[in-house]
């Protein structure tokens, strides 16, 4: 198969994965964990955002099952750390977090790193 089916898998895969950490991060937001009370734990676990995000987690297994069947791991694992990169841009656009110099620096490496993968 080819390595822009991989990419497109890959990219629709972090993307999923990006939006449950996401939905996960906007719960914990809301109510921080409480792990000294067991029916806490629970009532955390059935919200929205906690159930939708596992769904979304789900789904970006799946196709990441799917990629590992069909392509060389030691191509899908560099190329599914875009996964890093949407999480970044989450946190910067959705949460207003403030990004370091080396937080940029790491996301242009991993960035240029599958550009090297994509000539090979």
């Amino acid at each position: 198969m080819s390595f822009r089916k991989l990419i497109v898998l890959a990219a629709i895969a972090c993307i999923c994965n990006t939006t449950a950490n996401t939905l996960w991060k906007i719960q914990f937001n809301k109510k921080p964990l409480n792990i000294s009370c067991f029916s806490d734990i629970i009532h955390t676990f059935l919200t929205a955002n906690i159930i939708g995000g596992v769904f979304f987690y789900l789904f970006s297994m799946l196709l990441f099952f799917y990629m590992l069947s069909h392509f060389n791991l030691s191509v899908i694992v560099p190329v599914t750390s875009l996964t890093y990169v949407f999480n970044i841009i989450a946190a910067y656009f959705i949460f207003n977090e403030k990004l370091s110099i080396n937080q940029l620096i790491g996301t242009g490496i991993i960035m240029l790193g599958l550009l090297v993968l994509s000539k090979s």
